[in-house]
């Protein structure tokens, strides 16, 4: 497809997320901006629902940067355990908050580049922070956001999230951006799952490259 014809498909099939999933919001609970930063590291390769059960009992104990910048590493790994990757999670939460404390005297930059460069954030943390607390554009790629982006034809680029990340910019209006990654992720859980697509129950399956492909 050409990108005018790619874009076309897009706006249709955006335009009906947006009325399925009219909040775009992340599920990840957070009082503050440096809670939802810990939540989102803590939240590679596990589920939101996992991840709020455990930042429940850390943010009691230890709500801010300074809390768990002191924290004792076994005391963390023992609340993040529920998370998956517990060590390795505990340890990049705690030296996050080192970093921060050290070199932003305990605030949370607002440049992608300098976010990255903390333990545990990369391009998909990095955006999804700054979509949900700024509402800078942004575009966070996930499995899920991968996923369907190649199932339905937006991109060509299977496993790399940066050109999948382009790829999707520039299809996409620039007011658009904050709002995509979430809706993209609840349409992969609700239906476009990576093992068991609902096809048939599928708004956008008669369009669908992976349905007309794979499924009739």
């Amino acid at each position: 497809m050409d990108i005018k014809t790619i874009r076309k498909e897009a706006k249709y099939f955006y335009s009906h997320l947006k009325k399925m999933y009219p909040e775009s919001a992340t599920y990840l609970k957070y009082d503050t901006p440096f809670q939802l930063l810990i939540s989102v590291v803590l939240s590679a390769q596990t589920t939101d629902q996992n991840v709020n059960l455990a930042t429940k009992k850390l943010f009691d104990k230890y709500p801010d940067v300074y809390s768990i910048g002191k924290a004792n590493k076994s005391s963390l790994e023992k609340l993040v355990y529920s998370c998956g990757y517990y060590r390795q999670k505990a340890k990049n939460i705690k030296n996050l908050s080192k970093i921060l404390i050290k070199e932003f005297n305990g605030e949370i930059p607002k440049d992608m580049a300098q976010l990255v460069q903390l333990p545990g954030v990369g391009r998909k943390t990095a955006s999804v922070y700054l979509s949900e607390i700024y509402n800078i554009p942004a575009i966070a790629v996930d499995t899920h956001v991968m996923r369907i982006s190649n199932r339905i034809g937006l991109t060509t680029n299977r496993n790399n999230p940066l050109y999948i990340e382009n790829d999707l910019k520039e299809i996409f209006q620039l007011n658009e951006w904050s709002g995509i990654s979430m809706r993209f992720i609840q349409f992969g859980r609700d239906y476009c799952d990576a093992k068991n697509p609902k096809c048939t129950e599928c708004f956008y399956s008669k369009r669908c490259l992976f349905f007309n492909k794979n499924c009739i």
